[in-house]
């Protein structure tokens, strides 16, 4: 049987969506992890064991041709493992190993391209002495998943103290970029690059988003109900079409963020290669028919296309949030996946039960997606959620 490989790191990665994938087309799902107690193993056909920060190329081709593994594609939903990623698919002539992706591996080289092709004015640096505009975002350029290390500075001190604080916890070799914080209203769009085009499928508007822990929070829904939210997906889709066309994309699925202000400006916040966590595969799913995961195994084969693009759709309104741990420990959640999607327009229930959470990441241990006829219906069936769930954290 044909194998993919499926790449992890810290056991994430969407490996259990991925392998359904793959298994229902008759494939070998392969992970590719560094930890040998990884849970994903036991979904696989085979796990290869791999030193992502201390091993080579070479290593990895050896063990796997010491397995008599071949692949014939290579999936990877992870930052870290971007370049990874595109040198495998390169060294076994897959697709995914054009040149053109090492730039979304990157947030500094995502910005410096933008900036060269007159698509950004955001104001950025990677030396923390250069900065002169404030407030700023500062975070990892390689490795921010469940925003980590994402911290915000509103003035020199600030920034510095923010520097002794990585020195502090060994992690001052990391490198960041340092961004102009712009105001305004947070969002996202998914969908697929095809031709060097991107086609979005859904667009999230995020009026409760958390900027003390600077990711989501509260309620976000499609379609974006306010006028500068719209316009700005809008044209923040136009600007990573001009991207993608620059980099000769093609066959990739994005997620990415951006900001919009009331006065008009629209900037890009962040840019990943992957469906977006949480409900949004649901809500893609709902709205188009289509399951980003299973497209994503299409694209790694060189398989997917987009017979008829279409407009963004606009029906039916999804909501959906993600619910996180109020203090550290494990979470013991009483409450039943059924007993939540009984209730008044649940559509999509994700529960974590035993989710250890920590200080230095994000600690949903619920995500559920509603549907309603408007903002505050959707309000309304989150409230009773939020009312039914029963939990506790054990310290």
């Amino acid at each position: 049987m044909k194998s993919v490989l499926i790449l992890s790191w810290i056991s994430i990665g969407n490996v259990a969506p991925a392998v359904k994938a793959v298994r229902a087309r008759n494939l070998r799902p392969v992970l590719v992890s560094e930890s040998p107690d990884d849970p994903n193993a036991a979904l696989c056909d085979d796990h290869v064991l791999f030193d992502w920060d201390g091993d080579d190329l070479s290593a990895l081709a050896g063990r796997l041709d010491e397995r008599g593994i071949v692949p014939v594609a290579v999936v990877n939903m992870v930052e870290k493992l971007i370049s990874w990623n595109i040198a495998i698919a390169a060294h076994y002539g897959l697709p995914g190993g054009d040149a053109g992706r090492h730039v979304l591996a990157s947030k500094t080289l995502v910005r410096d391209h933008m900036r060269s092709l007159g698509l950004s004015a955001i104001k950025y640096s990677g030396d923390p002495a250069a900065v002169d505009f404030f407030p700023v975002i500062i975070k990892p350029t390689r490795v921010s998943g469940a925003s980590h290390l994402v911290s915000r500075a509103d003035n020199p001190a600030e920034l510095a103290a923010y520097q002794k604080y990585l020195t502090d916890r060994g992690s001052a070799d990391i490198e960041m970029i340092i961004e102009e914080y712009l105001p305004g209203t947070e969002f996202s769009v998914d969908g697929p690059v095809v031709d060097g085009r991107f086609h979005p499928v859904l667009a999230v508007e995020k009026p409760d988003h958390d900027d003390v822990k600077h990711h989501d929070a509260g309620l976000e829904f499609h379609p974006p109900q306010q006028d500068h939210v719209r316009e700005g997906v809008r044209e923040l889709c136009e600007t990573i079409s001009a991207l993608c066309t620059d980099l000769r994309l093609d066959r990739i699925w994005l997620h990415f963020e951006g900001r919009s202000t009331e006065e008009g400006r629209t900037e890009l916040i962040e840019i990943n290669p992957r469906p977006g966590g949480g409900q949004i595969p649901k809500a893609v799913q709902v709205l188009t028919g289509m399951d980003p995961f299973a497209a994503v195994i299409s694209m790694a084969l060189g398989e997917f296309t987009l017979e008829r693009p279409e407009p963004l759709r606009l029906e039916p309104m999804i909501g959906w949030m993600d619910v996180e741990a109020d203090e550290f420990g494990t979470v013991e959640v009483r409450t039943t996946e059924d007993e939540l999607l009984a209730l008044p327009g649940v559509i999509g229930i994700k529960l974590l039960n035993g989710l250890h959470a920590t200080s230095d990441k994000e600690n949903f241990f619920l995500s559920f997606a509603v549907t309603a006829d408007s903002v505050s219906e959707l309000r309304a069936h989150a409230a009773t959620v939020l009312a039914t769930l029963d939990y506790r954290v054990i310290p």
